[in-house]
């Protein structure tokens, strides 16, 4: 009888570190708890780079670039057009997301999302954890095939696609476009970036560091 009970309590305890292991590997997937956009922290400040357009220039800033690492969103096309900046950034385990298109392709291509995804895996072996439209803008049927596919929306509180350097503060999440249009020259970036003391993007909404799996 005694034997029973003991065994009874591991077993227990067993499927309570089971529920509390799963319930992180959740958090870290989904950083809300419904699917909304992260905009803003309260917690240092994350630059973030959309990236769909470049090759040399590009190539050589991913070579020079130090931590701590911009978040990267990366166009799929774009990353079937570039196989050797992506091994590069994957190299330096530089943290990326996903650039999806503008909000009203997916309207007119519901299958749009899951064929970006399906890009996206090709070359980072995952779904990427992070996820943001061209247009910055996330309609509801949008928002749901998002957060069905595991991802976390984010927006910016500060762009720059044009013009000077903007002035930056706490809990913001910065966006640089690196489009065929709208363009921030690479050296103006660089400056930028040793300017400010930029965090992970974790830390910015969080407020603590953590490892989050962006590909192998």
């Amino acid at each position: 009888m005694k034997k029973r009970i003991i065994i009874t309590l591991i077993s227990l305890f067993i499927i309570l570190i089971f529920i509390q292991q799963k319930e992180e590997w959740t958090s870290v997937f989904r950083m809300t708890e419904q699917p909304d956009v992260l905009i803003k922290g309260n917690n240092g400040m994350t630059l973030t780079v959309d990236l769909s357009f470049g090759r040399e220039d590009v190539d050589k800033w991913i070579t020079q670039l130090e931590k701590p690492y911009p978040l990267l969103f990366l166009d799929a096309d774009w990353i079937e057009r570039s196989p050797l900046i992506v091994k590069k950034i994957k190299e330096k385990k530089i943290p990326v997301g996903l650039l999806g298109s503008n909000s009203n392709d997916y309207v007119d291509s519901p299958k749009l999302l899951e064929e970006e995804i399906t890009m996206f895996q090709a070359s980072f072996d995952s779904v990427p954890l992070w996820y943001r439209t061209q247009d910055d803008s996330f309609p509801e049927l949008l928002k749901d095939q998002v957060w069905e596919n595991q991802m976390n929306m984010v927006s910016s509180s500060v762009k720059w696609s044009t013009g000077s350097a903007p002035s930056v503060q706490k809990g913001d999440i910065v966006s640089v476009a690196l489009h065929r249009e709208n363009r921030i020259d690479l050296g103006k970036l660089t400056t930028f970036q040793k300017k400010h003391s930029f965090v992970s993007i974790e830390e910015t909404l969080f407020g603590y560091k953590t490892e989050t799996k962006t590909f192998p």
